[in-house]
């Protein structure tokens, strides 16, 4: 059950274990809901969130050990997202991205999420990853 502070200008969401996918896309849409955006926006942010928690949970930590940290904020004319985790150093400034994307798929969400979506900091301090994204929104 992830824990949550809520109200419609911020919230921050910790989301952890077999759970954590399902627990943080589906905070995401509390959210985008909350803050009425409409149904573009919220697929939008619900599709980055769920890449970049499947991303963590795949390679960058252990499902069972993944200690994930979500906040979201309204930003003129965009939603903020930030995610901090326990996984293993990872900056989606500096990875590199195939430009043809494998059968499996590998690539394939973080340029989506890149494509999306504005990455604005990342950092790895004290044993956690910290990236800050911004969506910019269709009517703002």
């Amino acid at each position: 059950m992830p824990s949550r502070e809520s109200g419609t200008e911020r919230q921050r969401i910790a989301v952890s274990g077999p759970t954590a996918l399902g627990d943080a896309v589906a905070a995401a849409r509390r959210y985008a809901a909350d803050l009425q955006l409409d149904e573009r926006d919220r697929a939008r942010l619900c599709i980055i969130v769920e890449e970049l928690i499947t991303n963590l949970c795949e390679h960058g930590a252990r499902e069972m050990e993944c200690e994930i940290g979500i906040e979201l904020w309204r930003d003129s004319g965009a939603v903020g997202l930030a995610v901090e985790d326990n996984g293993a150093p990872f900056d989606p400034r500096t990875a590199s991205i195939p430009d043809a994307v494998p059968a499996r798929g590998g690539g394939a969400g973080l340029r989506l999420v890149t494509s999306w979506a504005q990455v604005v900091g990342y950092e790895y301090a004290g044993g956690r990853n910290r990236i800050e994204l911004r969506l910019p929104l269709a009517e703002g």
